[in-house]
This record gives C-alpha cells, sequence and structure tokens, in this order.
C-alpha cells in the first residue's frame, strides 16, 4: 500500500500512539510503556556518527550501540529504575519530550515504517538542565488487541557529545 492511501483513522491512530507513549514516559508510568512494546522489539541507540567510526555493521546496524534492548532487557532496565538505587535517577529525573514530523515511511498488512523527530527536555537533580534531539525511525505492528504495538526503534541523536549517562527512554 501506497503510504499516501493511508486513511484518516490510522493516521490518527499514530499520532494517539506517540501521545500516549510519551505521556507515559513523562509520567513516569514506565509498566505502563512496556504495555506499548511488541514481546520481539529491539530497541537500539547508535553512538553518534564521526568520521572515525564505521557506518553500518553486517546487520544494518552501526557497530557501536549505546543501547541494543529487547523486551527482556527493557524490562529489567525499568525494574533497575524502580528500586530506587539508580544513582541518576534518584530522584527520578524530570522529562518532557516533543514527538513532531511523524512520517509513515513504507506500509504492509502488518507493519508501518515510522520516522519522527524528537526533543526531549529534562531536568537532573533539580538542577541539570538538557536537550536531547534526535529523529527515531519505528517500526509499529498492528495487533487487533492492542491497537498498535512498537516493534523496532531506531534513535539517533543529533549530538557529537552525549551527557555522562542516558537513563532515560527514547
Amino acid at each position: 500500500m501506497e503510504t499516501s492511501q493511508l486513511d484518516v483513522e490510522l493516521r490518527l491512530r499514530i499520532n494517539e500512539f506517540y501521545a500516549r507513549e510519551t505521556m507515559l514516559l513523562d509520567d513516569g508510568r514506565l509498566d505502563e510503556w512496556l504495555g506499548l512494546l511488541a514481546p520481539d522489539v529491539r530497541y537500539t541507540m547508535p553512538f553518534p556518527e564521526s568520521s572515525t567510526h564505521p557506518v553500518d555493521d553486517d546487520d544494518g546496524l552501526p557497530p557501536f550501540l549505546l543501547f541494543n534492548d529487547d523486551y527482556e532487557s527493557l524490562k529489567l532496565r525499568i525494574a533497575r529504575l524502580a528500586t530506587g538505587l539508580a544513582p541518576g535517577e534518584t530522584p527520578r529525573t524530570i522529562t518532557q519530550r516533543i514527538v513532531s514530523d511523524i512520517l509513515v515511511t513504507d506500509v504492509s498488512d502488518q507493519e508501518l515504517s515510522v520516522r519522527s523527530s524528537v526533543m526531549v527536555f529534562l531536568v537532573r537533580h533539580e538542577r541539570h538542565e538538557s536537550f536531547f534531539i534526535g529523529k527515531r525511525q519505528d517500526v509499529l505492528r498492528r495487533d487487533k488487541h492492542s491497537g498498535l504495538l512498537l516493534a523496532a526503534r531506531v534513535i539517533t541523536l543529533a549530538h557529537s557529545v552525549l551527557p555522562r549517562a542516558i537513563s532515560i527512554f527514547f
């Protein structure tokens, strides 16, 4: 199916999916956020590109990944944050996300490829403020019970230097 033929209802469902995801992440409702993910999700963030790093590995991903998570590792990260023993997240980081430029780039019977821009403002320990700006390439899977599920995400930040630790989700 051509992406230009997507009906208005599906486009609204995609936008609502991202609005709900943003709300859950910003509100710290990470267990509920897990409910938006497919059981076989792959969640990756390549190291920012530079001239000294090769671009792609055999599987199409850069060889250096800051995140390379599946459902179980995301669940473990969230469980660790819930313990209160994650120094970078005690107290919890305050975040505000803006997701924009949502564009469906490919469509199959069960999956949609969606590219979006993301900006995350965060406040850590009530005094350290940072912005993250980048793009996301997602695969959303249609699910007859849940509507849409996130099946894959590649986050590419537009930064050449990153803060010491990234413990938030994009």
